[in-house]
């Protein structure tokens, strides 16, 4: 799925964590929510690599807030609830943003959400990101291929939300 349906998307209202932070973000309090929400889902995520993974993704969805809104409050919006054997993951980020970003962003996810082979488009991004003189370009398929997630956006006005969402392992398998 690349695209959003409009209205916010549903997550699950038996969560066994929710967060929902409306703020003005800045580079210095990335670490702190990682932290804070590290602490909560830790518990739950006891698989060191699904944590390492839904660390990484929430660390490249807050980067992006602060990188590229140009107003605020953003929203950022984390839940894991579980779904069967697993934990279903769904976090959402809805921020204002200039237009060429916008722009830039749906054609991103548009060809991340395309690609059959994530890692492989991961490949096709770094290499690309080498002549850019702003920004890698790497942190949306970094979180598709890396933390093994999917992402869809919906564009309205200067409005832009992105859901990624995934199922993880709460325990270790080691």
């Amino acid at each position: 799925m690349s695209k959003l349906e409009p209205g916010r998307p549903t997550l699950a209202n038996d969560a066994l964590v929710r967060v929902l932070l409306s703020y003005s973000p800045r580079v210095e309090q990335i670490g702190a929510v990682c932290d804070l929400l590290a602490s909560l889902y830790v518990p739950h995520v006891r698989d060191p690599d699904a944590s390492s993974r839904l660390r990484l993704v929430v660390h490249e969805l807050l980067e992006n807030l602060v990188k590229y809104s140009t107003a605020s409050p953003v929203e950022f919006d984390f839940c894991i609830a579980r779904e069967g054997a697993g934990l279903r993951v769904a976090i959402r980020t809805e921020n204002r943003a200039a237009v060429d970003r916008l722009t830039d962003t749906e054609a991103r996810l548009t060809a991340l959400n395309a690609a059959h082979d994530p890692v492989a488009h991961y490949d096709e991004v770094i290499r690309a990101s080498a002549g850019r003189r702003e920004g890698s370009g790497l942190g949306l398929a970094r979180i598709h291929a890396e933390g093994e997630m999917l992402l869809s956006h919906l564009v309205v006005g200067d409005r832009l939300t992105i859901l990624v969402e995934g199922t993880i392992s709460p325990r270790s398998s080691r």
